[in-house]
């Protein structure tokens, strides 16, 4: 686990909103939705995009209901296209960790999220509501995992 202070970006992308008894079916069709239809390609001509897949998570019920986007960075100042969502990402410290394309994703973040961070004396920045999932190369391939943290007990 690293901490780095990543500075505000934008990430454009499609959303859906899930429970976790329904995450694994709604985020296969978000994901198979944004590759069979070619929405990548939509993406990359916004102005400043960047090649690498973010999957952000942010509450919209307490721990019950929440979002989902699929989506790329892209500059400021962006419309998004037709049923696209842009959020910005403020700056913050993130705990940061890479994982190996063969780990699972929900295993890993419980792991990350409820022992590693704990254990480096820090706690998830509730406040900021705003979790990520990085995949440099592909959806397919090695992830990192973002949360935004302060030190434990502040």
């Amino acid at each position: 686990m690293k901490l780095i202070n990543k500075e505000t970006f934008c990430v454009c992308g499609y959303a859906v909103e899930t429970t976790l008894a329904q995450n694994d079916q709604d985020l296969a069709g978000l994901f198979k939705d944004f590759f069979s239809t070619n929405k990548e390609s939509i993406l990359l001509r916004l102005h400043g995009s960047k090649k690498g897949y973010y999957g952000l998570t942010w509450y919209t019920q307490t721990h019950e209901k929440y979002c989902y986007l699929l989506g790329i960075e892209v500059g400021v100042g962006n419309e998004p296209p037709e049923n696209a969502l842009l959020k910005s990402v403020p700056e913050t410290v993130y705990a940061v960790s890479g994982y190996p394309q063969d780990r699972d994703i929900i295993d890993a973040w419980n792991e990350f999220f409820y022992t590693d961070i704990p254990k480096a004396g820090y706690a998830p920045n509730e406040q900021h509501n705003l979790y990520f999932e990085f995949y440099p190369e592909s959806v397919h391939s090695n992830y990192e995992l973002w949360v935004p943290v302060v030190k434990a007990n502040e």
